[in-house]
């Protein structure tokens, strides 16, 4: 089949500025009894101040400065809190909602005691009605404080972390002497303020052998570090206003099970990979290259965990990642015994062994060697594509804010313009449903994937990051003559039973791919009593040992499925150099990625046919509970290149967000009418500013929709009726349905994710809803956005990457990609861009 150069085409040109409305329903300020609100504010902020002041004085800490204090609002408008930051030069640290309640919490640090006083002093003119201006203008008094319902110091309890909690409440669990934990420290951004954070830290902890074990390691929105305490000294920083969280170090990262598979033969190794091949990282507990798989495809290796002293692989999950990002699918190879590398790797060594775990140092916070990792492989080997198969299974996203490991993964992708690969984490031991017959036993096993033990852990809910759950690929466990009979859980292309399930941070979908990571049967040790089976060789995900007794290892675990999505999204970003001679931006890169995706009919009757227990709405819809499952589907390696059968078309662009940008698309009408199989995918990448001390996370959203039976002057006439007045998110959706398209799902369902896929799917004789236009038919595909909250940097363009592909299953040729490319707006480039690092 001819391989084909994508398509890259250009937008229209009438392009109007677009006005969003202002939202109708936004809250609006309560009306309060001056005097009385005014004198309980007034005694609110005396006592929080004293409270500050005396466990300062209790932590040995002497300074003014830093003050972070808690308010809780009713109704306040983002406008009514941007005025009150820039006003009195705040920083918000976290805006979050306060779940059954309008309420809205907000932790606020004051740069100093003159700027609280200041505030103070603009209470007090509200509490007397006084009309003359000062820091605040009279309306702004008034709405700014009928929204403050309190004000307090932070809870102690809010800093005490989900482990550390554990040894609270038991204090018996607390170990003798000094032990290590985690700490989070309210950042405002400011670099000069560090040092001063980091004296107040050391004073708090004394000289009594309790100290910092580092610097603090700097992320947008906190100060990560460890610290060596006793009991005593866990206290104080629990009592320290500074402190945002204190949390026992990380648990070890729970390894899959496996067992050895016992295949004894020569491999057949056919390497033909040259020094432009694709390349990816693999962020681990190291590779062992003495296997015979490996030993010429790792290009750079370095320790960044500084344990073991070694870069090699002493626990084997790292090899086993590293084997599938290489060599993709390992099943073909061990049909055939030829293997053929196809992705170069890097062994970024950030985990160690311990007794069968791999796990991280505790000498410095897993972000840390992380962001070093990622930092010395993309400086020092250009390399843009990474793998982590790694997460902390004690902190579950249970809603709220993002996690601070997320949120540095997100920082990297957006800095560096990098793709980062993400498993989505796994539930070690999972309940085990009483049933009746296998069908009963493979229902419960899915449905309970909707618990809430199977939530996404830190740092699966990375914005940016491509997060991936586990399916399974074999069905039919093992056999042995006089052990107990096993039942496979889950049928091929089933979702795993450990896997975890989306959704991510403000809805979002998550995880947004699925792949082969293994799966469980349950076997009877005693008549009626069942446990798992997690070692089922014929179960396993097949990939490489680190050893040299053996080549190949089986796995289970969502740490095999993402290294899939790792390997084809390697060789994506290289076929897309190759393409068009300049590296690719990370976000072309992820729609193609996910615009490969694709959910098998057993796939999506299987997920759409689950019950969600603890869904509390009127209604359940079967297409949210499928992509919380299993988000877009599985991808493909289809979209290296254009084919006779497959053509893709892309555009890169920036949005100013406030407007929208308009694409038209031809449909052959041979496409419409050959009797086969046929879709049109459509995929939307975008990175906006992430941070994690708002609610929203995410500085704006983009979302697309699809148009039919409409020209260019009846949108553009849509869209100036829009500026005259109001508009908002729902307006596309309000249009006449005969304008839209059949793509699914609806883009509201998507639009609060940075990664989306939409498609078009008709059978054999499908195809007439789109066969409006005798001469040649067109859809239109609009890109638009809106900002979620303001920030400084917003003001430029949203850089976002759009994948359109055409696709159908039958040998007709009906010259697809030249009637294609003969009917759009092709993009020339004519020079290479330079992309830099985003400076902060």
């Amino acid at each position: 089949m001819a391989k084909l150069n994508h398509i890259e085409i250009s937008r229209e040109d009438a392009i109007r500025q677009y006005r969003f409305q202002a939202n109708m329903n936004a809250p609006k300020p309560p009306s309060r009894d001056r005097k009385i609100h005014g004198v309980q504010l007034k005694n609110e902020l005396s006592e929080a101040i004293n409270s500050i002041k005396k466990s300062r004085m209790n932590a040995g800490v002497k300074s003014e400065n830093l003050l972070v204090l808690e308010v809780i609002s009713d109704a306040m408008s983002p406008t009514i809190l941007e005025t009150m930051l820039r006003k009195f030069n705040l920083y918000l640290v976290e805006e979050i909602d306060i779940i059954n309640t309008n309420n809205t919490k907000l932790v606020i640090q004051f740069e100093n005691k003159d700027v609280l006083n200041a505030f103070n002093y603009e209470r007090k003119l509200w509490e007397n009605d006084d009309e003359n201006p000062a820091t605040l203008t009279y309306a702004q008094r008034r709405d700014l404080f009928n929204c403050i319902e309190t004000i307090r110091s932070v809870s102690r309890q809010d800093r005490i972390g989900a482990r550390l909690r554990k040894y609270m409440d038991n204090p018996s669990l607390f170990p003798e002497g000094l032990f290590v934990v985690n700490i989070d420290v309210w950042f405002n951004g400011d670099r000069s303020t560090i040092m001063e954070t980091e004296a107040q830290l050391r004073q708090a902890l004394g000289t009594q052998g309790s100290k910092l074990l580092g610097d603090l390691f700097e992320i947008p929105s906190l100060l990560l570090g460890r610290a060596s305490v006793n009991e005593f000294t866990l206290n104080a920083l629990l009592d320290l206003d500074i402190i945002a969280s204190v949390e026992l170090p990380y648990s070890n990262v729970v390894t899959e099970p496996y067992e050895l598979y016992k295949w004894d033969y020569e491999p057949i190794i056919q390497n033909e990979l040259d020094s432009s091949a694709p390349l990816a990282t693999i962020l681990d507990s190291g590779i062992f290259t003495g296997n015979p798989l490996l030993s010429d495809i790792v290009v750079a290796e370095e320790d960044f965990d500084h344990t073991e002293n070694t870069t090699a692989d002493l626990n084997g999950h790292g090899t086993g990642v590293a084997g599938i990002v290489a060599y993709g699918d390992f099943t073909v190879g061990m049909k055939s015994k030829v293997f053929k590398p196809l992705v170069r790797l890097c062994n970024g060594k950030i985990m160690h062994n311990d007794n069968g775990n791999p796990v991280f140092s505790i000498d410095k916070r897993p972000e840390q060697t992380i962001k070093e990792a990622i930092e010395y492989f993309y400086k020092e080997y250009g390399c843009r594509v990474f793998n982590l198969s790694a997460g902390d299974s004690d902190h579950l996203y249970c809603g709220g804010r993002q996690f601070a490991w997320a949120e540095m993964l997100d920082q990297l992708s957006r800095d560096l313009d990098i793709v980062i690969i993400v498993s989505a984490g796994n539930v070690a031991d999972p309940n085990i449903v009483e049933f009746s017959s296998r069908d009963e036993l493979l229902e419960k096993c899915r449905d309970q994937l909707f618990y809430p033990e199977h939530r996404l852990i830190d740092p699966a809910t990375s914005a940016l990051s491509i997060t991936v759950g586990a399916i399974t690929r074999f069905d039919e466990p093992e056999a042995i003559p006089n052990r107990s009979g096993r039942i496979s859980v889950g049928k091929k292309d089933y979702m795993s039973v450990f896997t975890r399930i989306g959704k991510g941070v403000n809805k979002a979908i998550k995880p947004e791919l699925v792949d082969y990571g293994g799966n469980f049967a349950v076997t009877q040790f005693m008549r009626g009593q069942t446990r798992w089976l997690k070692t089922d060789q014929k179960l396993l995900e097949p990939t490489l040992h680190n050893g040299n007794d053996k080549i190949f290892k089986g796995w289970c675990g969502t740490s095999f499925s993402a290294p899939h999505v790792t390997h084809i999204a390697a060789r994506i970003e290289r076929a897309l150099q190759e393409q068009i001679k300049e590296k690719p931006s990370a976000n072309l890169i992820r729609a193609i990625l996910v615009n490969s995706a694709r959910c098998t009919d057993e796939m999506l009757s299987w997920a759409e046919a689950s019950k969600d227990v603890f869904h509390k709405g009127k209604n359940n819809p079967k297409q949210e509970r499928r992509l919380r499952l299993i988000g877009f589907g599985k991808a493909n390696d289809s979209l290296l290149y254009s084919d006779d059968n497959h053509v893709t078309l892309f555009a890169e662009d920036s949005l100013e967000l406030r407007s929208f940008h308009l694409y038209k698309i031809p449909v052959p009408k041979e496409f419409l009418k050959v009797k086969a199989e046929k879709s049109i995918a459509i995929s939307l990448a975008y990175n906006p500013i992430t941070r994690l001390s708002r609610k929203d996370y995410l500085t704006n959203n983009l979302w697309f929709e699809v148009f039919r039976k409409i020209d260019e002057r009846d949108l553009i006439l849509y869209k100036a009726k829009k500026k005259s007045g109001e508009d908002s998110e729902e307006d596309l959706e309000n249009l006449p349905d005969e304008n839209k398209a059949a793509f699914l799902p609806g883009y509201r369902d998507l639009s609060k994710s940075t990664l989306q896929q939409r498609i078009w799917r008709k059978g054999p004789l499908g195809g007439s809803d789109l066969f409006w236009d005798e001469n040649e038919p067109y859809i239109y595909v609009l890109v638009t956005g809106k900002e979620r909250f303001k920030y400084a940097e917003q003001e430029a363009p949203q850089d976002y990457a759009l994948a359109i592909t055409f696709s159908y299953g039958s040998r007709d040729d009906i010259e697809l990609y030249n009637r294609l490319r003969q009917n759009v707006r092709i993009k020339e480039r004519h020079k290479v861009r330079e992309r830099t690092q985003v400076k902060r």
